[in-house]
């Protein structure tokens, strides 16, 4: 019992002293926008928490559904100053569908890793021409994608 309560208490120790400034917190707009880099300043405030933090329940990282799934994620996470490229593997369940596809979701998370990256740089962007001949319905998909994706686009 001893050992297990002076493991907890050096674990919370080197958290509290990695916690970073609430200056370290800011983060730039393309940082988001480019890269979609994920920060919680409230439940992870140090890289010894990111096992723990992407092995609980919230599963919302997968894309999973009737007919697909993913069972592997990386994620670039800001805490502090420090990016982290974090790679969830997860075991996916399935079930039999009376009509269409398997029906796939995931039943828990297998294994976090993570390693310790440089801070991205700003992508540069350029304006590129294209003609394309879809259907009105293709057209609408495509500018709807493109919108999810933050991709400009202009319509002439």
């Amino acid at each position: 019992m001893k050992y297990n309560e002076d493991k907890e208490v050096n674990q919370q120790r080197k958290i509290k002293n990695s916690q970073p400034k609430e200056e370290d917190w800011e983060i730039e707009p393309y940082l988001v926008d480019q890269y979609d880099v994920f920060q919680d300043k409230k439940w992870l405030i140090s890289e010894f928490q990111i096992e723990e933090y992407f092995s609980s329940g919230d599963y919302d990282y997968f894309d999973c559904g009737q007919g697909y799934y993913e069972d592997e994620v990386i994620l670039l996470v800001k805490i502090g100053k420090r990016f982290f490229d974090v790679t969830i593997y997860a075991e996916i369940g399935s079930a039999k569908q009376d009509v269409g596809d398997r029906l796939y979701w995931v039943d828990s998370v297998e294994k976090v890793e993570y390693t310790e990256v440089d801070k991205p740089v700003k992508k540069e962007k350029v304006w590129v021409d294209y003609s394309i001949k879809i259907s009105d319905e293709n057209k609408i998909l495509l500018e709807k994608y493109l919108k999810r994706k933050g991709i400009e686009f202009r319509l002439i």
